[in-house]
């Protein structure tokens, strides 16, 4: 049974291992939300009394909400909105949509789309860039392509929540001639006017004839230049005036101030880029959605433009690998050392072999009671691992140890397990419930610490769990099965262990017997210990 058990956590473990999601931290969802207003040519001031000030208004009516942030720049607003950790993000949503209708009364009547709000979390910030550049095309085109191309596909892929292009999109830009307007006498408003009129999309109707039917298609919408020219602004003296007669259109970007420089040392700065950038959704593996964006863009590169050049400028996963990487790496060098301690005070290797066996059983066993408590393989957990590898042969090494001294006595290795686990069963769950209740604070400790460190404590309140039962369970068994009874001879090894360790017990005593004696030394010592940790703790500077 024993066997079957320990089999079944090595395998489910291992599985466990290759399906937990890799991240660098914690998946911790802030409960935050932005909302966005743009309103181009408005300048920073007129966006925060006619946009931002309505909005704020509204929102103060949330309940459980901590702060309002507003970012006011040319066109554009950004009104954070974070809420009390416990305030579930998805029921707060409904709550700020009623809030930015209640406030559209009090919004500019020509805003080009009402404002829209995001459940945006601070913690997901995109984990890869892409960049497009090419020698031929232009920055409309460049962003079709990574809007429609390769945007959208990357968004289809499972685990991606939202998509970002920074960059501009294709526009038409009208340059008119205020002097000449001057001498028409045509105001601006009536250029706009005559753009905003000039270019509609409209149904036409059908025409029924005695046999068929006919759909009219207006040509209503513009979409070159040099179309835009010839529509007509204003008459004078009876004669049109057209765009081209108090300026040209040309075919540009919506904003031309936008402009995304890319280069290296070697090769220099170029502009004319658009860069891709892809968020992961909470939860989900950043190394595994890395992997499908790099595959997805093989797959669609035969089908884009020979010209168009696309690179992944920042990848976070090939950071969270090498992170991983030097932890798992510490991981095997710690539990190497630990093994090789218990090798060398132990003497003897089989008896080395009943604590070394619960380690990776314990390892494995962990991973998977972490996947199924939907946490991830990120620092502060395999930190934690790290850490409880030194206790988690504890209960093992106390086992071993005192049926050791049973079978030293005469008894068989059957036995000598059955009556070693009779006499400290209650002692191995009790020191293990000690170690469990320290780390508890942690899993209960409010604010945004308390929730990033919530799966570091419980991943060692787990190992902890698992290695109890691996010594209550593998440990005896494996005493029963693998040491041997009788008086053995001891190796050179042992010898020495056992010496050592005689020694530093002799010389223990006699610094024991010295304090025993001096027991106001003892006292006074404690004193000015709490003393020290009292000043410290006040010295100590403080921070995250």
């Amino acid at each position: 049974m024993t066997i079957l058990i320990v089999i079944t956590l090595l395998m489910g473990g291992l599985i466990a291992y290759t399906q937990l999601p890799v991240s660098d931290l914690p998946s911790v969802d802030y409960p935050v939300m932005t909302i966005t207003v743009v309103y181009p040519g408005a300048s920073p001031e007129l966006m925060a009394s006619s946009c931002a000030s309505p909005i704020e208004d509204e929102c103060m009516e949330i309940p459980g909400l901590n702060t309002i942030i507003s970012d006011n720049r040319a066109g554009v607003t950004s009104i954070t909105l974070s809420f009390e950790l416990d305030k579930n993000v998805d029921l707060a949503a409904p709550d700020v949509q009623a809030a930015i209708t209640r406030a559209q009364a009090n919004l500019p009547g020509d805003l080009p789309s009402p404002p829209t709000y995001d459940k945006s979390n601070p913690a997901d910030q995109p984990i890869i860039y892409i960049i497009l550049n090419s020698e031929t095309m232009t920055g409309g085109e460049l962003y079709d392509y990574g809007h429609k191309s390769i945007g959208q596909r990357i968004n289809m892929i499972q685990g991606i929540s939202k998509v970002d292009i920074y960059g501009a999109k294709r526009a038409i830009r009208v340059l008119v001639d205020p002097d000449k307007l001057a001498t028409l006498n045509i105001g601006f408003d009536e250029v706009a006017k005559a753009l905003g009129s000039g270019t509609v999309t409209i149904p036409g109707g059908d025409l029924n004839g005695k046999y068929r039917t006919f759909s009219i298609e207006p040509k209503g919408q513009l979409i070159k230049a040099e179309e835009y020219e010839d529509l007509i602004i204003a008459y004078r003296n009876d004669a049109p005036i057209r765009i081209r007669d108090v300026g040209r259109a040309i075919d540009s970007i919506e904003s031309d101030v936008v402009n995304v420089d890319y280069g290296d040392k070697e090769n220099g700065m170029k502009a004319g880029s658009i860069v891709v950038a892809a968020t992961r959704s909470s939860g989900a593996n950043t190394v595994a959605l890395s992997q499908r964006v790099r595959a997805l863009l093989e797959e669609i590169g035969p089908t884009l433009p020979g010209s168009l050049n696309v690179q992944i400028f920042y990848d976070k996963a090939i950071q969270i690998k090498e992170s991983i990487q030097d932890v798992e790496t510490t991981i095997l060098i710690a539990l190497i050392l630990v093994i090789l301690i218990i090798f060398l005070f132990l003497g003897r290797l089989s008896d080395t072999m009943v604590p070394a066996a619960v380690l990776p059983v314990t390892l494995f066993g962990t991973f998977l009671v972490m996947l199924f408590a939907g946490f991830s393989l990120n620092n502060l957990s395999l930190m934690s691992l790290t850490l409880s590898i030194g206790f988690l042969v504890d209960d093992s090494i106390v086992v071993l140890e005192n049926t050791v001294r049973h079978i030293q006595a005469g008894k068989k290795p059957m036995a000598a397990a059955i009556r070693s686990m009779e006499e400290i069963t209650g002692t191995v769950i009790s020191t293990s419930i000690a170690l469990v209740v320290v780390f508890i604070p942690l899993v209960f400790m409010a604010g945004v610490v308390g929730r990033n460190f919530k799966e570091f404590a419980l991943t060692v309140i787990f190992a902890i769990i698992v290695s109890t039962i691996m010594a209550l369970t593998l440990s005896p068994m494996m005493c029963a099965r693998v040491l041997k009874g009788g008086k053995a001879t001891k190796s050179r090894l042992e010898k020495f262990s056992d010496a050592f360790i005689k020694n530093i017990v002799g010389k223990y005593a006699v610094a024991l017997s010295w304090v025993l004696k001096r027991k106001y030394l003892t006292i006074l010592g404690g004193v000015g210990c709490m003393v020290g940790i009292v000043y410290l703790f006040v010295a100590l500077p403080k921070t995250f």
